[in-house]
């Protein structure tokens, strides 16, 4: 399930950038940190037919099931459309792509398109030792400034010197299928409380207290992986922080701490909902996977996780929904959200043009095949679910509004390298009655203000 990469742990990896020498030293074939490495505007060709053959390595984590089956159908009709260039795939395990990345970037051959994950845990290091090329050219040629919603674009851009993120020169792009956070819901357990599908933060809350007075478990999660906790938790920061906030936090810009990122009161109501027993018993020896099954299995009315992974067999679907999470305001809800990959391209390459095939990717057949396959699409709310799939459709929705209104922010672990190990660890340790609220917040605020310093803003 390719949206669970969105906020994995990526420890091992920060090992592997630092041991290559990518933090603080040259890479051959570029100048280092601040290096553009982007072709000039002369060299820029938009039309794959004009470009001769060629073949383009691409490296990508779409490695089984329906990511697999999107991927394959996308290379089969871009080489359809331009017979003269080949893609050759290599697809590995999200975590191993991840791990073996920096090394093959720094190789004297290395793949073409590449999929590093957003933020700094990946892309952000792999820009500061000048791996990836800038794609600006390409994006003023192809138009992606104007056409990606900029929540999304902005998750692929950093400045040139490697110091900011969010903003500046676009590394890498979306691909047309979405990857976020929802909750879903279970249509008949929701009608058995007499609860309506919630349109504000009051109704969810009712239908938790229901679903409690009713023996039906309000919420299943497991945490024994320390995979299931970042889900609710995110939901609820974005339920109570102002997006614009919550994104200035993530991206380091100007003063906003995580205090005013509603993510203090998200630890509160998290804690809150354990003690009310609103939570799967026994939630924190449970793996995540076991917990979405029990979801599947009836076991409990709500289930916060990523799109696309319930572990649902064929025809279960039409018996659960999705929405996210309500504001509290009542403002547009605002998803944690990005696209299923980043896809960016080495900056040794000999095909800078491969930018065709990302243009590709991230365009309105790419969305329409994402929808075939039975996913979440992105960037084109024209596209319509299909299939009489009620779920898919409910997806279909949230996914137009991300990219009619922009309704999004980013992962919050993609503030720092080691953000998401820290926030899984103070909130076990509270959640344990080992530690307090406060001190998951202050954990938080110190490994973001840490980290900034070390960008030598």
């Amino acid at each position: 399930m390719v949206s669970r990469s969105r906020t994995r742990p990526i420890t091992g990896v920060l090992v592997s950038l630092t041991a290559a020498g990518l933090l603080s030293g040259c890479v051959p074939g570029t100048s280092g940190v601040g290096s553009s490495n982007s072709a000039g505007k002369d060299a820029v060709v938009t039309d794959p037919a004009a470009m001769g053959k060629a073949t383009l390595n691409v490296l990508d984590t779409f490695s089984g099931g329906t990511d697999n089956a999107w991927m394959t159908s996308v290379v089969k009709d871009f080489e359809k459309k331009y017979p003269n260039i080949t893609i050759k795939r290599t697809s590995m395990a999200w975590g191993d792509a991840m791990a073996a990345l920096p090394l093959k970037l720094k190789s004297s051959n290395p793949p073409d398109i590449v999929p590093p994950n957003n933020g700094w845990q990946s892309m952000g290091t792999l820009v500061r030792g000048g791996l990836l090329l800038n794609l600006d050219n390409y994006a003023d040629a192809y138009g992606w400034k104007k056409s990606f919603p900029q929540s999304i674009l902005s998750e692929h851009e950093f400045s040139i010197d490697g110091k900011q993120m969010g903003t500046g020169s676009v590394f890498g792009t979306p691909v047309a299928r979405a990857s976020l956070i929802e909750v879903y819901y279970n249509r008949s357990l929701l009608k058995e409380i007499g609860a309506k599908v919630p349109t504000t933060y009051a109704e969810f809350q009712d239908a938790l207290a229901k679903a409690k007075s009713a023996g039906i478990t309000p919420i299943t999660l497991g945490n024994a992986d320390q995979n299931g906790v970042t889900q609710p938790l995110f939901s609820l920061m974005n339920a109570f922080g102002e997006q614009s906030k919550i994104s200035d936090f993530i991206y380091s810009k100007g003063d906003v701490g995580i205090a005013r990122t509603g993510f203090p009161k998200a630890v509160s109501t998290f804690k809150q909902w354990s003690d009310k027993s609103y939570l799967t018993k026994d939630y924190a020896g449970l793996a995540s996977a076991d917990a979405a099954q029990s979801f599947v299995n009836g076991k409990g009315l709500f289930h916060f996780d990523y799109s696309g992974s319930l572990p649902l067999k064929t025809g279960q679907s039409k018996g659960f929904g999705s929405f996210v999470l309500p504001r509290e305001d009542g403002g547009e809800p605002v998803a944690t959200a990005s696209a299923a990959a980043n896809l960016s391209i080495s900056a040794k390459t000999k095909h800078a043009d491969a930018a065709a095939f990302l243009n590709f990717a991230a365009g309105e057949q790419a969305a329409r095949l994402a929808v075939e396959n039975g996913t979440m699409p992105l960037l084109h709310a024209n596209v319509k679910a299909t299939g009489g799939d009620p779920l898919l459709a409910d997806d279909v929705a949230i996914a137009q509004s991300i990219s009619t209104n922009g309704a999004s922010v980013p992962y919050l672990d993609w503030t720092t390298p080691t953000l998401y190990n820290t926030i899984n660890t103070t909130m076990q340790s509270m959640l344990a009655g080992k530690s307090t609220e406060k001190a998951v917040v202050t954990a938080a605020d110190r490994d973001a203000t840490a980290h900034v310093k070390t960008l030598g803003k």
